[in-house]
């Protein structure tokens, strides 16, 4: 995951007042000149999502408003009606009730902010963490020139695997470090929240219980609260929560009419790459343990808008077992039942529907399935 995928924390945020200041203020400054009349500022507001503009005058501009505390902003220049910015002409940063001042550069992502204490915390964090997010960057660009060779050999690719799984951990132990050092910021909350599922649940809740008292009250902890609490009631041990969805037929299947079988519950969606590479295996597995107790019932994290490729993907994949979706995308009440911040992502069941594996990847899936049910 990269460290861009760090700002989805900040969606989950609520309001927070600090003083008797409920508002922000930004005051910008271009460093170059613009042929733009306006500058746009998208956040949320107590009130939902909102985008405000300001009239750029000798490369001045300013907003008001009240926000959500911690929550992700951005300010771009773009000409009016469409819906994206020029390149390169977006500045992301974190918004809270302060008097904030923004000094934008002649490269948007290059900007600098003053006033604001939120983003010096995060500006920080993103130093910490930079070093492995280099050297995850440059893994990357060799594991893609790796992965074009003609025949890929399993002893590189192992190794591969070895040094990217030692990269997670220097990265865990910096955020780890850096929540440890700075228990009242809210960027440690953030960074808990980035490191959610690459922690056991016990570190957790250790680092949890690590911050200040007023950071877990805030709205945003308490939401990462309920986060742990739906974490824990997925662990390995644990009965599956019980859910009902339609099926491609609109029908309606309950996880509690599955019992008796052991029961892949498969997280997926047709948009999802590592989804559909992972797809073969899941097929393979189908075939080999169908007649001996074996089920799977696949949850599809599709939207409305891409059902039908939803449909297509089944049929392209082969897909034979059972398949249900809300078609609510990543808003799956089902998913957020599970906690599925990520896919693929499963859950194996035992027959009396009690969580005995999850994340069961590839070979991984086969061999702990033929533990269980023989070859």
């Amino acid at each position: 995951m990269r460290l861009a995928f760090l700002t989805l924390a900040l969606l989950l945020s609520g309001q927070l007042l600090y003083g008797q200041q409920n508002y922000f203020t930004i005051e910008g400054k271009l460093a170059k000149k613009t042929a733009y009349k306006y500058i746009y500022l998208n956040y949320e507001s107590t009130e939902g999502f909102k985008q405000d503009s300001s009239l750029i005058k000798n490369g001045v501009f300013y907003f008001k408003g009240v926000p959500v505390y911690g929550t992700h902003a951005y300010i771009q220049l773009k000409h009016a009606g469409t819906a994206d910015p020029d390149d390169g002409n977006q500045f992301d940063f974190m918004i809270e009730p302060a008097n904030i001042k923004i000094h934008v550069d002649g490269n948007f992502n290059e900007s600098r902010i003053d006033g604001s204490q939120i983003n010096n915390d995060f500006r920080e964090l993103k130093q910490v963490l930079k070093p492995a997010e280099l050297a995850r960057s440059k893994w990357y660009e060799r594991y893609d020139q790796f992965k074009m060779t003609a025949n890929p050999d399993s002893n590189e690719l192992n190794k591969f695997s070895i040094e990217y799984q030692k990269i997670q951990q220097e990265e865990r132990d910096l955020g780890i470090e850096y929540i440890s050092k700075h228990p009242g910021s809210f960027s440690s909350l953030m960074a808990l929240e980035y490191f959610i599922r690459r922690f056991t649940l016990r570190q957790i809740e250790d680092l949890w219980d690590s911050l200040d008292e007023p950071l877990r009250q805030t709205p945003l902890g308490k939401k990462f609260h309920t986060q742990v609490d739906r974490m824990n009631a997925v662990q390995i041990g644990k009965i599956a929560p019980d859910f009902s969805a339609r099926d491609t037929s609109g029908n309606l299947v309950s996880l509690s009419s599955l019992k008796g079988k052991y029961l892949l519950l498969d997280f997926w969606a047709s948009w999802c790459g590592p989804c559909r590479e992972e797809n073969p295996y899941v097929v393979k597995a189908y075939q080999k343990f169908k007649a001996k107790n074996f089920e799977i019932l696949g949850v599809s994290l599709d939207d409305e808008t891409t059902k039908e490729k939803w449909l297509k993907a089944i049929k392209e994949d082969q897909l034979v077992w059972k398949q249900v979706s809300d078609l609510k995308g990543w808003q799956s009440e089902v998913a957020e039942l599970y906690h599925v911040r990520g896919i693929p992502q499963n859950f194996l069941l035992d027959p009396n529907g009690v969580i005995i594996a999850t994340n069961l990847r590839e070979e991984e899936l086969l061999k702990t399935l033929e533990g269980i049910l023989g070859k």
